[in-house]
């Protein structure tokens, strides 16, 4: 087997290897599994030809996924983006002051550090590793733009962050448009996902959420606008209110809701999908939101508790307000199909003149009982109602859908199928007209083949 390339003579890694050890800010850096690898083939000690060649594999697939699994688009090479997404990614004191208030409000020395840190980073980034790779791997500028749809605001504004450190000269002068960077849209995950769930007592990215966009929605143009205006006043800074989406199902709720990170992501906007059974962690994630510069909507679908249920007085709590407030960074939105979103018990609604012995079915004061689940609702601060449309709100859905799509079908036609479709799924609403779209712009793609 031949000599790895990465101990040929004549090619210069102490400086690389010097630089990664004086990193203090951005240290963690050298915790990433593709920076480890790299380091130990460049460590300058004596290993085995056979595990230097492993590891040079191991490091270019790693690299290679880097940017094949990826939906954003790759900048200069894939060696060279994985360390810019690095520094866009980091949470560091920096980042993190940086994120709150910019530049300002920070120790010289704090500055003087990440300006040699920034440099030490750009050594890493300008190591032409395709010369170390030459003649075992291929270049690592010849990947796939893994990219598709449509770029959302983020995306843009990572690239174009990006290619501005790919271009300039001295990163440790442009310590302002990083800080600047990091305070427009945030540090650490929230500076790469616009969505996330959580997950066992984290946050979990979500690489791709749900493509929909406001403009893609028909129909309920009121309601729509009622809950962008709300979120746009909490985006901005003004006051807001918690939101209820209810109605029928199928009706939008959900869509609206996840489709406002595109309309306000580069804004700061980010949304965090909690599911019924963790509201008792609230006071967890609350406490993780609350000293961050971003805008948080924690996002409940399809809530509703069955007797029995304990959950909703911890929404209740958050909602009223108990001993910690709700953050100002934070807003609840939550759908539901149920205007009363605690189900009462037939007994609930008899006579509470008769007060029901102690350790029997039923409580003894059932009228306080009702009105402390029908009460949760109210603590919204708005509810926005979704009806089912009537016979023409959903042709006109229908039609709006097939229009977008391009679909060459008569008017008349559409209406015929979209009417007989509605018949046969016994359901008139927004998506049973959108899986009717997709039906038959199935149909259609099949027949023009």
């Amino acid at each position: 087997m031949s000599e790895p390339l990465f101990k040929k003579e004549g090619l210069s890694l102490l400086q690389p290897r010097l630089t990664a050890r004086d990193l203090l800010i951005y240290s963690h850096i050298r915790k990433d599994p593709i920076i480890k690898s790299f380091l130990w083939l460049i460590d300058g000690e004596d290993k085995d030809t056979y595990e230097l060649a492993q590891e040079e594999a191991r490091l270019f697939a790693s690299l290679a996924e880097s940017v094949e699994g990826s939906t954003e688009p790759m900048v200069e090479n894939a060696w060279k983006n994985h360390l810019l997404n690095l520094i866009l990614e980091s949470e560091n004191i920096f980042s993190l002051k940086a994120e709150l208030n910019g530049l300002s409000n920070m120790g010289s020395s704090l500055k003087k550090a990440v300006e040699n840190d920034l440099r030490c980073l750009q050594t890493l980034f300008n190591v032409d590793l395709n010369m170390f790779f030459k003649g075992r791997c291929f270049p690592l500028d010849g990947f796939k733009d893994s990219s598709k749809g449509q770029g959302d605001e983020l995306m843009n504004l990572r690239l174009n962050m990006k290619r501005a450190l790919a271009n300039w000269k001295d990163w440790g002068l442009h310590i302002e448009d990083l800080a600047e960077y990091y305070r427009r849209v945030g540090s650490g995950i929230f500076g790469k996902y616009l969505a996330f769930r959580w997950v066992e007592g984290y946050l979990e990215g979500i690489d791709e959420p749900d493509p929909t966009r406001l403009e893609d929605l028909i129909g309920y143009e009121a309601q729509r606008n009622e809950v962008i205006n709300n979120t746009e006043q909490f985006v901005r800074g003004y006051p807001a209110n918690n939101m209820l989406l209810y109605g029928d199902r199928g009706t939008g709720k959900s869509s609206t809701v996840k489709a406002l990170i595109y309309r306000f992501g580069g804004t700061g906007l980010r949304l965090v999908e909690v599911s019924q059974e963790d509201l008792k962690d609230f006071p967890q994630i609350l406490k993780g939101l609350r000293k961050r510069a971003g805008r948080f909507i924690l996002f409940i679908d399809d809530l509703s508790f069955d007797e029995g249920e304990r959950e909703y007085k911890a929404l209740k709590a958050v909602l009223e307000g108990g001993i910690e407030v709700q953050p100002p960074n934070i807003l609840i939105y939550a759908t539901s199909n149920r205007r009363h979103l605690v189900k009462e018990r037939f007994s609930d609604s008899q006579d509470t003149s008769f007060r029901k012995i102690p350790g029997e079915d039923g409580e003894i004061h059932v009228e306080d009982t009702v009105q402390e689940k029908l009460s949760l609702s109210d603590r919204f601060g708005l509810t926005v109602t979704f009806l089912s449309p009537n016979q023409e709100g959903y042709l006109r859905i229908v039609e709006g859908l097939a229009e977008q799509r391009g679909l060459e079908i008569s008017l008349e036609e559409l209406r015929r199928r979209a009417l007989q479709w509605e018949l046969w799924h016994n359901v008139r609403s927004g998506r049973t007209a959108r899986q009717f779209i997709d039906q038959l712009e199935g149909e259609l793609a099949l027949k023009n083949q």
